[in-house]
């Protein structure tokens, strides 16, 4: 039980140290990343894990607030002014880094104790106790003198004040009050001002050490230590460049070439190249050492062994008309025969190699005489659609099919071989050419051998049966059935007839409801203007066509109000109202009060694409001095059933004209009907900047419980 635990605390630990390994190096990318482009968007991390990234976000962040510190404290430095940039990225870091070390700044000009109160943030006590021991820099004439002691070197000024103070590293005494401490390359100094404290630069993420590298501080500076392994054949090089070096296998005795092999060291490996022994050396097959050995008359030695010299290899050593024949230590001379190639024949009176003429000899083996002499050979003339075969020394048939592939027939063709020739036969649909090898596409519609019900269409190789307007093709490809256009668009909520819908053949046509006429394509209905007609009577009262039907409206104008002479639908303001009143009291009623009327379908579509359809457009006067304001209200709207939604004050959008002092009345949402809707419009007029009235406009919107006829433009009467 023992060991197991204890295995399983070295898995645990492994796990945790593999795993901290890993945050590390992505939090090394972090900072390189703002290192290299001063931004912390668009990290590149070695792992898309989670926890890799928003480490590899936190590193950068605390890189972007170190160097906005940094940068702070060089400014009270440099130019003892702090500038409240906090909208800027780092700036917040940044004031306050440089107010902590103008405070540190103060308290050494009021030769206060430099001590930062509690509170302080871990950035701001790094500014104050790095000013707080940095005095301004003054000239000083007399040499710096150095001298050694056991714990650290310290540079004396001619008082010898160095010599009693305890700075660890550099004194300078540059004749103010005290000597100045200040630490070499690698440290910080301490917040007692003497000591000096080692900077992490691993901690701080200032190192530059490579992805494949982990960064191991040591006192004053720090190493880059590699944690990816060396393949095969390399070791780390970890003297000086941590970087991979070739193991050279030869000199350490690595390889395991055997006695007669030579090692030769190559990057990442070694070869094992064969012992060669010098001329008149022979090798031994077991140690691979190379010894003298003299060989017979007629041997030399060769790889290790004596080998016969071939004697024949030398011009000369046999008479013009023998020839040389090479023999084991030796060699012989005899009489040639035909040692020529063959085509050639052995001139006996010169000893050379001449032609054989098969073409006059008839040796060749061409039919009708067709042969052609070469030198040590002849061919054939073979007839169209032959070659000849210099193996066989025949004409043989061409199979142009396979020879000229895809060259020879059309593409709507196949290729066959015959004897010294081919053949195309065209495919189906095709009809073969006067040239006897591209095909002509048959027009089966021209030709009538097509057989659709309605209309025909030729396309290359067959054709196409398509039907007229109000038909379908059937699943034959050939019969054509008629679309009933009532029971497709039957509940779609885009019907075709605004009445019944009675299916034809090829087509359909409407009945229309009530208050429509059907128009002469028998599908359209249009609204029956029951005003033209002379449907209302009175004076007082104003007709106002819908779709559909019609209203007679009643103009009754309001308690003291008269009607207008030349306006059916206004009622003035009488004069003589205002004579008992003052011009306020009077301003409070409306000059006139008007009625206007508009009438849409139920259901207008409104889209992204449309969102808005425009009902109203009221002008006031135009001149320059003159505002008005409009103010638009829902006085009223009234449903003849309980499942229609009445319309609100939201449905209405009241926009500025393009024109001055207009205003524009718009629907913003579908509307159901029937519903009758009043909407008051309030006109306030002032001239000048001083009021002088106000106008009522009441408008009427008929919501019709009919829907706009599909494919048909929206109608708007008014």
């Amino acid at each position: 039980m023992r060991r197991l635990l204890g295995i399983s605390t070295f898995l645990f630990l492994s796990v945790v140290s593999s795993w901290s390994s890993e945050l590390t190096r992505c939090c090394n990318s972090g900072a390189r990343h703002f290192r290299k482009t001063a931004t912390c968007s668009l990290i590149a991390t070695e792992s898309a894990a989670v926890t890799c990234t928003r480490t590899a976000s936190i590193c950068c962040l605390r890189a972007l607030l170190d160097q906005s510190c940094d940068h702070g404290t060089n400014m009270a430095d440099t130019e003892e002014y702090c500038p409240a940039n906090l909208n800027q990225v780092g700036g917040g870091i940044r004031k306050e880094c440089c107010d902590c070390c103008l405070l540190a700044k103060d308290l050494i000009r009021r030769n206060a104790e430099c001590i930062a109160p509690l509170g302080f943030s871990a950035q701001c006590l790094r500014s104050f106790n790095k000013c707080c021991h940095r005095k301004t820099e003054i000239s000083f004439p007399e040499p710096l003198l150095m001298t050694n002691r056991p714990e650290s070197l310290h540079f004396l000024g001619v008082g010898d004040r160095c010599a009693s103070a305890k700075c660890e590293h550099l004194c300078s005494d540059r004749g103010g009050e005290t000597v100045e401490c200040s630490c070499r390359a690698g440290y910080d100094l301490g917040p007692d001002g003497t000591s000096c404290v080692d900077i992490d630069e691993c901690l701080l993420l200032v190192d530059d050490c490579l992805e494949s590298q982990r960064c191991l501080n040591t006192p004053g500076s720090f190493k880059c230590i590699r944690t990816i392994s060396c393949g095969t054949g390399y070791v780390i090089d970890s003297e000086n460049t941590e970087e991979c070096i070739d193991v050279d296998e030869c000199t350490r005795g690595l390889h395991d070439c055997g006695p007669l092999y030579v090692c030769r060291n190559t990057q990442g490996s070694y070869r094992c190249d064969p012992k060669k022994c010098a001329e008149g050396e022979l090798m031994n097959p077991r140690t691979g050492e190379c010894t003298h050995v003299d060989c017979p008359i007629g041997f030399k030695p060769e790889n290790g062994r004596c080998e016969d010299v071939n004697e024949c290899e030398t011009v000369g050593r046999c008479r013009q008309f023998e020839e040389c024949i090479n023999t084991p230590g030796s060699y012989r001379c005899q009489e040639k025969g035909n040692l020529c190639t063959n085509g050639y024949r052995m001139d006996r009176d010169t000893g050379f190699c001449v032609d054989i003429n098969e073409c006059v000899e008839e040796t060749h083996q061409c039919e009708d005489k067709q042969c052609i002499n070469l030198l040590g050979s002849y061919k054939c003339r073979c007839s169209a659609g032959y070659e000849f075969n210099e193996t066989t020394m025949r004409c043989e048939d061409i199979d142009e099919c396979n020879k000229f592939a895809g060259h020879v027939c059309s593409l709507h063709a196949t290729c066959e071989n015959t004897i010294g020739s081919f053949e195309c036969h065209c495919k189906d649909g095709f009809k073969l050419a006067t040239d006897a090898r591209n095909c002509d596409d048959i027009d089966e519609c021209e030709l009538g051998i097509a057989k659709c019900a309605q209309k025909c269409i030729n396309i290359p190789g067959s054709y196409q049966c398509i039907c007229k307007r109000g038909y379908q093709l059937g699943a034959d490809g050939i019969t054509c059935e008629d679309i009933d256009e009532c029971s497709l668009w039957a509940g779609s909520g885009d019907d075709l007839c605004m009445g019944g819908c009675i299916n034809t053949p090829g087509s359909y046509i409407c009945n229309c409801p009530p208050g429509y006429e059907i128009q002469k394509d028998a599908k359209t209905c249009k609204d029956i203007d029951e005003c033209e007609r002379g449907e209302c009577q009175g004076t007082d009262r104003i007709c106002v066509n819908t779709l559909g039907s019609f209203k007679c409206h009643h103009i009754e104008c309001p308690p003291n109000y008269i009607h207008d002479k030349h306006y059916k639908n206004r009622c003035n303001r009488p004069r003589h109202l205002c004579d008992p009143l003052t011009e306020v009291q009077c301003k409070a009623y409306p000059v006139h009060v008007s009625w206007q009327y508009i009438a849409i379908p139920r259901h207008v579509p409104i889209s992204s694409q449309r969102t808005s359809i425009t009902l109203f457009t009221i002008k006031g006067p135009s001149n320059p001095n003159s505002v008005v304001q409009f103010e638009l209200n829902l006085k009223s709207a009234e449903t003849e059933r309980i499942d229609v939604l009445p319309a609100v004050r939201s449905n209405f959008l009241l926009q500025k004209g393009d024109e001055r002092n207009s205003a524009i009345i718009s629907l913003r949402d579908s509307l159901d009907g029937p519903q009758d809707i009043v909407l008051e419009l309030v006109l306030r007029l002032t001239v000048n900047g001083v009021f002088q009235g106000k106008f009522i406009a009441n408008l009427i919107v008929y919501v019709s419980a009919m829907k706009r006829q599909r494919n048909l433009p929206l109608t708007v009467l008014s």
